[in-house]
């Protein structure tokens, strides 16, 4: 799906749907179910490399990880995250390092959003790189915030991350990514700007959703936060498999001869 499809989905009313995936065999079966998007997400950091933080997610690893995803596709829409730091420097460096997720492969980049940060995402846009913003919930502010906590939920927080959202609508970003906010904000800012928002724990009135794969196949052991719908217990489904191999092989059922090559 490019970016013009994208935006004619959201203008027909059809809400959207993004995953995320970090190889390419994942890649290829969110492709395969017609999946409007795939994110490159820095929540990697969790569920690949076993942080509790998205904060340490390189640029390098970020890169890799793009390029993975796009050999797995032909037609779906690739977003990479732009991860800690690597857009908030100066202007001419997020453009190098935005540059370098595009020609890993995405058509796309996501960044956690601050106001101080409108000048670069507007730049971006201008160079002709599509920006999703996000907004709400940042986890790569979490040290500062304090942890994965409500946003949006105070006066002065509404009227801020409402601003946001119109601002970052009105120079041009093909979408925000509202992470845990109240669903009267969801709905509020959804409302209000003229591009797709995106929820993740901020209620049915977005333009779409976003998951993280791990989540939604159950692959994330005694994970069930209140925005998360499970439509698989693949860890179980997987641990039985896992364990079943062993057995065959301990109690020499596999492999048999018709598993093997006969020298004829």
């Amino acid at each position: 799906m490019s970016i013009i499809r994208w935006k004619k989905k959201y203008q027909d009313g059809t809400p959207l749907t993004l995953l995320t995936a970090y190889d390419a065999t994942m890649a290829r079966l969110i492709e395969m179910s017609n999946i409007d998007g795939i994110l490159v997400g820095d929540s990697l950091r969790h569920t690949f490399y076993g942080d509790s933080t998205t904060v340490k997610m390189t640029l390098e690893e970020m890169v890799y990880h793009t390029k993975a995803v796009c050999n797995g596709v032909q037609h779906t829409l690739v977003i990479a995250d732009m991860p800690f730091m690597t857009y908030n420097i100066s202007i001419e460096e997020t453009l190098k390092n935005a540059t370098q997720l595009i020609q890993a492969g995405a058509m796309a980049v996501k960044c956690e959003v601050r106001s101080s940060h409108l000048p670069t995402i507007e730049r971006l846009i201008q160079e002709g790189i599509p920006v999703m913003g996000h907004i709400g919930l940042q986890p790569q502010y979490v040290h500062e915030s304090g942890g994965y906590t409500l946003k949006g939920a105070q006066a002065n927080e509404k009227q801020q991350l409402t601003q946001l959202a119109n601002q970052l609508s009105e120079i041009g970003v093909f979408g925000i990514v509202l992470e845990k906010v109240p669903i009267s904000l969801s709905k509020t800012i959804t409302d209000q700007i003229q591009c797709p928002t995106i929820g993740i724990g901020a209620g049915p009135h977005c333009s779409g959703q976003v998951l993280v794969t791990n989540d939604v196949l159950g692959l994330t052991p005694n994970f069930s936060p209140k925005f998360l719908k499970t439509y698989l217990d693949a860890s179980t489904l997987i641990t039985n498999a896992l364990n079943a191999f062993k057995d065959d092989v301990e109690s020499k059922q596999f492999p048999t001869m018709d598993h093997g090559y006969v020298n004829e």
